[in-house]
């Protein structure tokens, strides 16, 4: 299976994985600025993707750090996903199985977050497995243009890098600043990794529409990733939502690190205007990389903990069951 050609090795548990919202989302998302005492964290990444620890020790970190619930969103994979949940049954934390898929849209690269999909979904599989292998392509083409620029890298050690997980740019990223070629990932980025740069190469993603259906199909919730970081005025946003709204997306990535109190109550109040759910998540992809869980980096940023029970409740309606 293709699926698992391109998943280098990162280990599931064997633990068999298992898997509603308030009628007024508007009153929700309007209440949400009062004191938490419960942390959670809707946006974190494993070595299965580009995150630098294991889904385990990602669990066991977040259980140590004092949070409640956190969900494990690699990008294009859910390899993690059943070690992920089982950890977290063991260390009394609540993982939710879930996903951030690439995807365009009118020609604008963006990322769609899941919640409580399928895992073990065989078309869900499928579909990745094609992200997957187009990755392994779009990797290969940066190592070959990276050497015909004379520098020394080979797949070898993008391999070694990655630690068994899913490769991708951040890996490369990381590999020439060992290599002393950059100082930093973010220049590795600027000179040969973005789009535009030297050594940059394309590669598949569905459009937005399929990954919210792919998504939906395989049981989860749709929501649209860090909407500032695709365009900081926001002034594009809310005609992207319509738009996404109207093919199944159940809500917007309200609290991020990089977004602006401001920009947090413009999207908040979009969510609500569009009665959508409203989440947050501090894209944790390890100490090393900088960001820390919400609530714990001395910052003022932190994700509301009744974002969880509303996801939650809409999920269980989605599904046939009762809001909790």
């Amino acid at each position: 299976m293709i699926f698992a050609a391109w998943n280098y090795g990162c280990l599931m548990s064997a633990a068999p994985f298992s898997g509603g919202f308030f009628s007024d989302r508007r009153a929700i998302v309007h209440t949400l600025m009062k004191p938490q005492t419960d942390l959670i964290d809707l946006h974190t990444h494993s070595t299965c993707s580009d995150g630098t620890m294991t889904p385990s020790n990602l669990v066991d970190h977040a259980r140590n750090s004092g949070l409640k619930v956190i969900a494990l969103t690699d990008h294009d994979t859910v390899a993690g996903t059943a070690e992920a949940v089982a950890q977290g049954r063991l260390r009394g934390i609540e993982v939710i199985p879930g996903i951030e898929v690439s995807a365009w849209h009118d020609g604008v690269s963006m990322h769609i977050l899941g919640y409580w999909l399928r895992p073990d979904d065989e078309q869900l599989l499928a579909r990745l497995a094609r992200l997957q292998e187009a990755r392994h392509v779009r990797n290969l083409r940066i190592v070959e243009n990276l050497q015909r620029l004379g520098i020394a890298i080979s797949m070898e050690e993008l391999q070694q890098e990655a630690g068994g997980g899913q490769l991708g740019r951040p890996h490369i990223a990381r590999l020439l600043v060992a290599k002393k070629i950059v100082r930093h990932a973010d220049q590795a980025f600027a000179l040969y990794l973005r789009r535009g740069a030297v050594a940059y190469a394309e590669r598949f993603k569905y459009k937005a529409d399929e990954a919210i259906a792919m998504i939906r199909e395989a049981g989860g919730l749709a929501v649209l990733a860090h909407p500032a970081l695709l365009d900081s005025s926001l002034r594009t946003i809310p005609a992207l939502v319509a738009s996404l709204a109207g093919v199944g997306l159940a809500g917007i990535e309200v609290y991020y690190p990089s977004h602006s109190p401001k920009a947090i109550r413009q999207l908040r109040d979009l969510a609500a205007s569009r009665n959508l759910l409203a989440t947050g998540g501090s894209d944790f992809h390890g100490e090393a990389a900088g960001r820390g869980f919400p609530g714990l980096t001395g910052k003022k940023f932190r994700v509301p903990y009744q974002l969880y029970e509303s996801l939650k409740n809409e999920w269980r309606k989605q599904n046939g069951e009762e809001p909790a």
